[in-house]
């Protein structure tokens, strides 16, 4: 592998920060951990981002839809 220490280093902090969230969620109920415990710092931004695109072109076609079959009705079309 090109880069095996590096992979290796990543993995290994990797669990370390598991494991040093697992001990400070171990003082703490679960119902006390939010989601910013376990994100990371652009993660919240990143699903917002996934989800406008998601979300907005299906409301986009939703109305198009809506406007076409109401031009229809009144025979604008």
């Amino acid at each position: 592998m090109l880069l095996k220490r590096r992979y290796e280093r990543a993995k290994k902090w990797q669990l370390e920060q598991k494991e040093k969230r697992e001990k400070d969620s171990g003082n703490r109920y679960q119902s006390d951990i939010g989601p910013e415990d376990i994100m990371e710092k652009g993660d919240m931004l990143a699903m917002m981002i996934s989800g406008f695109f998601t979300i907005v072109p299906i409301v986009v076609l939703a109305l198009l839809i809506i406007v076409l079959v109401s031009m229809a009705f009144m025979h604008i079309l």
